[in-house]
């Protein structure tokens, strides 16, 4: 184990919504981050002129951009999972753009959020079919498709993980695991690492306290241990700090986070 292991520990640029998207990408650099995951807010983002200057700061900063994230998540349940099936049979093409900015900025995973926890639902049978589309789609433009356990949505419950794998099989379908995501939705971290299984591509890194998501060792869990399980259970992708705007103050908050989250993987190389 070598020390650039330690550059897995990265920022999201969702961190600083509603900054625009080049913007946040530039502070995420600014702050010495050399692996990111890009949060795009609008279609013309995903266009090759906004796409070649979100690159071209990357590549003078010697960033990895590991993963993006739609700002069209909170409509999936609408787009993919409606009764309106000529729509959701059609709505894969709207996905396609985000698959071709991930591929173009060398990303491997795209975030999915999935169906929405209070809409009709239609049944793990379509679910999967649906899954299955959308990372058929996903792979045709050498990216991933990684369903990440949000707490609004049906993929924040555990148990719907652990028959969502078993269904389609152990091994295709990659995961975001969040922690901050779990405990919003009143589960236990480990529950959801236990559904998840060594599916997990990608981690979502943040703390938690008082009932609100905070930074990486600025809340109350015993982070250390969540992060511990993660890497038995053979996990070797990155952990991308993501909280809210309104989760610091400063700058110097996500530094202190950045060098402490960088310590536990030094102690655990020099161990």
């Amino acid at each position: 184990m070598s020390l650039p292991r330690l550059s897995r520990v990265g920022l999201s640029s969702a961190c600083f919504y509603p900054d625009e998207t080049l913007d946040a990408v530039k502070h995420c650099v600014s702050l010495g981050f050399k692996t990111i995951e890009i949060f795009m807010n609008s279609p013309s983002e995903l266009k090759p002129p906004y796409l070649k200057q979100i690159a071209e700061v990357c590549r003078e900063g010697g960033v990895r951009v590991k993963s993006i994230h739609p700002f069209t998540s909170g409509f999936e349940y609408m787009l993919f999972f409606s009764a309106y099936k000529k729509r959701a049979g059609e709505s894969i093409e709207l996905y396609r753009p985000y698959f071709r900015a991930a591929a173009y900025l060398g990303a491997d995973y795209v975030v999915f959020h999935g169906d929405k926890l209070t809409a009709p639902f239609f049944g793990m049978d379509n679910y999967c079919d649906v899954l299955s589309r959308l990372m058929a789609a996903a792979k045709y433009e050498g990216v991933t498709l990684a369903h990440e356990n949000v707490s609004t949505a049906r993929g924040g419950n555990p148990e719907f993980m652990r028959e969502l794998r078993a269904m389609l099989g152990a091994g295709r379908l990659a995961f975001v695991f969040d922690i901050k995501q779990a405990l919003r939705g009143g589960y236990d971290p480990f529950d959801m690492l236990d559904a998840m299984g060594n599916d997990i591509v990608h981690v979502h890194l943040n703390d938690w306290k008082g009932g609100e998501c905070r930074l990486p060792f600025a809340g109350a869990l015993d982070l250390e241990s969540i992060l511990s399980r993660i890497e038995r259970d053979g996990f070797k992708g990155d952990y991308i700090i993501e909280v809210y705007r309104h989760n610091f103050d400063s700058d110097g908050e996500i530094s202190v986070s950045k060098r402490r989250a960088e310590g536990y993987f030094l102690r655990g190389i020099r161990g």
